[in-house]
């Protein structure tokens, strides 16, 4: 293991820390075993169980994201929340940029539009590629690229972005993409023409945030004339953060996590238990805010120059990960 990386990665915990607090963001621990892991529809968990001498066993998981917890410490009256900290993802992406456990950032903040969340992002950003010194190999552009999804998909893929459309995918077809079948549905012919097309186009900025998304692709984000209000931002082509507009409403979420649910289950994914605290802070009153989820790992990587962040991960307990991606880099020839 390369001692300086780990001294990097000290220097941009120290300096999350510090901007964060200068901010007056309070930092809050969350739970990493929990009964409810996450909200995602594509998503695996790792599971384990409490035991309980008095009364049994209890299923639980390791947590995927603190997200619902950080919106719970929101509903207490803490306007600014943020957590660094472990999280964890099964039977995942393997490559280089992917790992099984990872640490995570979430920032939350009551009171603020999205689009001062994203300049509060952006200067996370720079403030992180400054506090690192000569060890950023990065080159950070005057200013952050800003393209909504819709426009992604007219100027670079020619289609009109119509969420739900029927016809999307005899569209894609007459453009051309062959990896898109006649009976996709829409969702499915999206990611596929996300994949083919907007992603490579995503890797000639050093640095783009895209915003507004389909209504299907909200999660839970509001939705506001007719597109989700969520942004994603990427450097040098790697997607860094997934940011929300956070949902309110306790109906829409709990009608949004049971869609998820019945996604999970099509897909032959076991339901995930609603977390009640969680609702019970909804219905409270959580207030207007968004939040934020960024790859730590992947930040100091992207900012440090590197190829992945495997060479962030020191310890011998990652040999199965180290000989996943061995086998993958083979498979590709």
């Amino acid at each position: 293991m390369n001692v300086e990386l780990l001294k990097a990665r000290q220097l941009l915990q120290n300096h999350i820390h510090a901007f964060f607090q200068s901010q007056d963001y309070l930092q809050v621990d969350a739970p990493i075993a929990v009964t409810t892991p996450g909200t995602e529809v594509f998503l695996n968990y790792f599971p384990t169980t409490w035991q309980d001498h008095r009364l049994g066993e209890h299923p639980m998981f390791l947590r995927s994201s603190p997200e619902l917890h950080l919106k719970q410490a929101l509903s207490w009256g803490i306007p600014r929340v943020y957590h660094l900290g472990k999280c964890f993802r099964n039977k995942g992406e393997i490559s280089a940029w992917h790992h099984p456990e990872f640490t995570m950032l979430e920032y939350y903040q009551s009171g603020i539009s999205l689009p001062d969340f994203m300049q509060l992002t952006e200067d996370l950003i720079r403030t992180s590629a400054k506090a690192l010194g000569s060890l950023t190999k990065r080159k950070l552009p005057d200013s952050f690229t800003k393209i909504t999804m819709y426009d992604a998909f007219k100027d670079w893929a020619g289609i009109e972005l119509i969420d739900g459309d029927k016809d999307f995918a005899s569209k894609a077809i007459g453009r051309g993409y062959q990896s898109v079948r006649a009976d996709d549905d829409f969702e499915t012919a999206y990611f596929k023409v996300l994949i083919d097309m907007i992603e490579p186009e995503l890797t000639k900025y050093e640095a783009i945030f895209v915003y507004d998304y389909p209504p299907s692709q909200a999660a839970l984000a509001k939705v506001k004339n007719g597109r989700a209000q969520r942004f994603e931002l990427y450097l040098g082509g790697v997607e860094l953060c997934n940011a929300f507009d956070e949902l309110l409403s306790p109906e829409e979420n709990l009608a949004r996590l049971e869609a998820s649910n019945a996604q999970r289950k099509n897909l032959g994914s076991a339901a995930l238990p609603v977390d009640e605290d969680f609702m019970l802070a909804l219905q409270s009153g959580l207030k207007d805010c968004c939040g934020n989820a960024l790859g730590f790992d992947r930040l100091l990587a992207l900012l440090l120059d590197l190829n992945g962040i495997g060479s962030l991960i020191p310890f011998r307990s990652n040999q199965p990960y180290r000989q996943s991606i061995k086998s993958e880099h083979l498979d590709q020839g």
